[in-house]
């Protein structure tokens, strides 16, 4: 498995890291145990990196909600991914029904070019918007392209969905495009700007 840590060096000089600010919190699920792999697949690496172009992208979103929400701030779940933990997690849903909730390690999903952002809002006092699941929930719940559906049965409420688009209004008046079955993931670019272009971390 490629460690973080081997690579610093490379990443510092070919990312740019997200701190905590009054914009930004870090909770790297990967980092933890709190994931679909139930294991702390990052090896306590806490540092949160994106590809420049994304950065500043997400930068400016972090401009708009401070002048406009300032008692929100971004929860930021994962961004920077090695592509050979992205073999893992292929792996681990491979044939499942839930495969396509992770892309295939090659040519690789946007979270190994640092263009890819995985997070939510809340309070500057550390409570979460209610966006009506989880962080990787696999149920038809989390996906954007379902959500009419869910609002007329009363299984996504109204409250729930504008906290989504919210986030969405945020990050895509900036650039960033929402996964259509991911209400947290947002992509900086498409894939066909990105593979072959951009640096990978591998």
């Amino acid at each position: 498995m490629t460690s973080f840590r081997a690579q610093i060096q490379w990443i510092e000089q070919t990312f740019r890291e997200i701190k905590p600010s009054s914009e930004v919190a870090l909770d790297l699920k990967y980092a933890s145990e709190d994931n679909f792999m139930q294991k702390d697949v990052y090896q306590g690496f806490q540092r949160c990196f994106l590809a420049p172009i994304a950065y500043t992208m997400f930068e400016n979103a972090c401009r708009v909600l401070r002048e406009n929400h300032p008692h929100l701030q971004f929860l930021i779940w994962d961004t920077l991914r090695p592509r050979s933990i992205q073999s893992l997690f292929y792996a681990h849903l491979e044939g499942t029904p839930f495969q396509n909730y992770v892309a295939a390690p090659f040519p690789g999903s946007l979270h190994n070019f640092g263009m890819a952002m995985d997070l939510t809002l809340q309070t500057k006092e550390g409570e979460p918007l209610d966006m009506g699941t989880g962080f990787d929930d696999f149920r038809d719940l989390a996906q954007p392209k379902l959500e009419q559906k869910f609002l007329a049965s009363g299984e996504l409420t109204p409250q729930q969905h504008a906290n989504r688009l919210l986030l969405r209004e945020l990050l895509e008046s900036q650039g960033f495009k929402v996964l259509e079955h991911e209400w947290w993931h947002f992509n900086a670019l498409p894939k066909d700007q990105v593979h072959g272009l951009h640096p990978v971390l591998e």
